[in-house]
């Protein structure tokens, strides 16, 4: 299969952590749409959330410089390290923390969603890619229907194979009542594309455009110019990943 093409990326972009290890777009793009979506929801500015949730005790925000934890996350994607680390909760932490105020419920999984693991992935097969399926259902308590068989020999593949569906119509109508949030969505649509290149022998590049329109919208609605080079990181990793067939 031939890749679609893809522009180069400007490394200049891309900043160092120290000693000098690169940090890529991805993972700047995880911690930026993580404090996007916690403050969708609320007007407090950045120092005040610092107070609320990045010191392990409310005693020590009073007794050193403000940690800017907030404010650096929000501009660059960046958890700074600075001083006092030993009093700072970790960024996995501080979501958790978040997480479970009132105001702020279901906000982790903007940081936690499985989305930012499938672009780690060096192959994926199959099986796997049914399981992961069957845990966004299982997630949010949605009912799955008999997957149904499908003829085989339209999709290029063995005809002494059963193939089916991962997704029934109605299935899909079920999740939408649910209420997924877009980032769950956006990773379904992912899976769903892994599934096909299960069934299909041939050309992939329409199905690839059609099957990540969804995530180039939503870095870009989220994250601006920085969303469009995220979009473009994540498009190499997801042609990057093999998918194991079964025959």
């Amino acid at each position: 299969m031939k890749d679609i093409q893809i522009p180069e990326i400007d490394k200049a972009l891309t900043k160092k952590a120290r000693g000098g290890q690169e940090i890529e777009p991805l993972a700047k793009a995880r911690n930026m749409v993580w404090c996007k979506g916690v403050k969708d929801l609320t007007d407090i500015t950045n120092p005040k959330l610092d107070e609320m949730f990045v010191w392990k005790s409310a005693d020590d925000s009073l007794k050193n410089a403000p940690a800017k934890i907030f404010e650096r996350i929000e501009k660059v994607g960046m958890y700074p390290r600075g001083k006092g680390r030993g009093l700072k909760r970790s960024l996995p932490e501080i979501v958790e923390a978040v997480d479970l105020h009132p105001d702020f419920q279901g906000t982790a999984i903007f940081f936690n969603s499985k989305l930012w693991e499938l672009f780690e992935l060096k192959t994926i097969s199959e099986k796997e890619i049914l399981k992961r399926i069957d845990d966004v259902f299982s997630e949010y308590g949605v009912e799955r229907y008999p997957h149904p068989k499908i003829e085989s020999w339209r999709y290029g593949r063995n005809p002494e194979v059963d193939v089916q569906h991962p997704v029934n119509p109605n299935e899909l109508l079920r999740l939408q009542a649910a209420n997924l949030p877009k980032i769950t969505w956006v990773y379904l649509t992912l899976l769903i594309y892994f599934f096909i290149k299960t069934t299909i022998s041939g050309r992939f590049e329409r199905l690839l455009k059609m099957h990540t329109d969804s995530l180039k919208d939503y870095f870009e609605e989220g994250l601006g110019d920085f969303g469009q080079e995220c979009f473009l990181d994540a498009l190499k990793k997801i042609q990057s990943i093999e998918v194991v067939r079964i025959f």
